[in-house]
């Protein structure tokens, strides 16, 4: 089956939900004609059509410092023609795609988001996620205790729309490689930036990137964000939201960004916590060990460690069960439940461990 075959019929199931669609506008990291070889395509036919339709896109996530990595099947694009929907199609693709990433070596399954859905093929919630509502005059307050010398009737950053080939890439991908956990390669690194047709600025300052910032494609929210120093986010986003004439904007950082937490909790109207990814697991240990180092690399006080290890050997639930309740707030709702709480022999010193990808890693 021809990549264009499979990209038009995508294209004509989703039209059909949803309005026009164009995946290889959405996610050239996948689609693009350079990249249209990454995905893996699983397809079910009848009489020589294409009828249903799964695409598994790999994705390697490297730890920081380490040599450390865990690779996953991330799971999208999935589409049944309308005229084909109820055969169990759906079924049988997830079962071939699982069959498939076991095969390949894959660690682990993940679909973005909260998908109930999922549930039934044994995915589980799995990570933690900050959304933030920050406000210009919170922030403006916030600038005026940090920086009290500092005039602010002049914008002190200048934003640069990036378009491919820009010469300031590099410098961003450097500072993206500063993240804990990464999963781009310098070469489809503004590709993934590009998803959802998303807008990506550069932050200069006298001409000098200091920082990038990634945002939806009507600007509201802020995907992804990376600057030299943390103690520039309060005046950057000043200038950005400024620039940009939003009154507020949300953005969205992962539990591990402790430095950007702390900022924009000073900035912010309100927040909340919500699910990052559904998973299930392929290799536990391996994907657990991982989780593990990852949390010890912004947390000094992961003392438990054996005692995860130990639960994750001895709770009496199914791997996704595990997944929700160690990597997500559910730790802390299970806490509560007294006699009844399965992790009442465990500290929770080092819980919940993480788990976060930007939407530009999403599929």
């Amino acid at each position: 089956m021809e990549n264009q075959d499979i990209l038009d019929f995508a294209n004509m199931v989703f039209s059909m939900e949803y309005g026009s669609i164009d995946f290889e506008e959405l996610y050239p990291k996948a689609y693009s004609r350079e990249c249209c070889h990454i995905p893996i395509h699983h397809t079910i036919l009848e009489e020589g059509k294409i009828r249903a339709l799964l695409d598994v896109y790999p994705v390697t996530m490297k730890l920081s410092d380490s040599e450390m990595h865990i690779k996953a099947a991330y799971i999208g694009t999935v589409a049944v023609h309308p005229r084909a929907r109820g055969k169990g199609y759906m079924t049988q693709l997830m079962k071939q795609a699982e069959e498939d990433a076991a095969q390949k070596g894959f660690d682990l399954m993940l679909v973005d988001g909260d998908r109930h859905r999922y549930r039934s093929y044994g995915f589980e919630k799995a990570g933690t996620k900050y959304n933030f509502n920050v406000r210009l005059n919170n922030v403006r307050h916030c600038c005026g205790e940090l920086y009290a010398k500092t005039a602010f009737d002049e914008l002190k950053y200048c934003f640069e729309e990036v378009d491919e080939g820009n010469e300031h890439i590099s410098s961003m991908y450097e500072l993206y490689t500063k993240r804990i956990v990464t999963a781009r390669a310098k070469e489809n690194f503004f590709l993934c930036l590009k998803s959802n047709l998303a807008v990506t600025y550069v932050i200069l300052d006298e001409g000098k990137p200091v920082g990038y910032i990634n945002t939806s494609h009507d600007g509201r929210n802020i995907l992804e964000f990376e600057v030299e120093d943390s103690v520039l986010i309060p005046r950057v986003m000043y200038d950005f939201m400024r620039e940009m004439l939003l009154d507020e904007v949300g953005i969205t950082v992962g539990a591990d960004e402790t430095k950007k937490l702390d900022m924009l909790e000073k900035m912010s109207d309100y927040y909340n916590m919500a699910m990052s990814h559904m998973m299930k697991i392929l290799k536990p240990e391996k994907v657990l060990t991982f989780l593990v180092e990852w949390k010890k690399k912004y947390d000094i006080n992961v003392t438990n460690v054996d005692d995860v290890y130990r639960l994750w050997r001895e709770l009496g639930t199914d791997d996704r069960e595990k997944v929700g309740l160690l990597t997500t707030f559910r730790c802390f709702i299970e806490a509560q439940k007294g006699n009844h709480n399965r992790l009442k022999d465990v500290s929770m010193n080092g819980l919940p461990l993480p788990f976060f990808l930007p939407d530009a890693d999403a599929f």
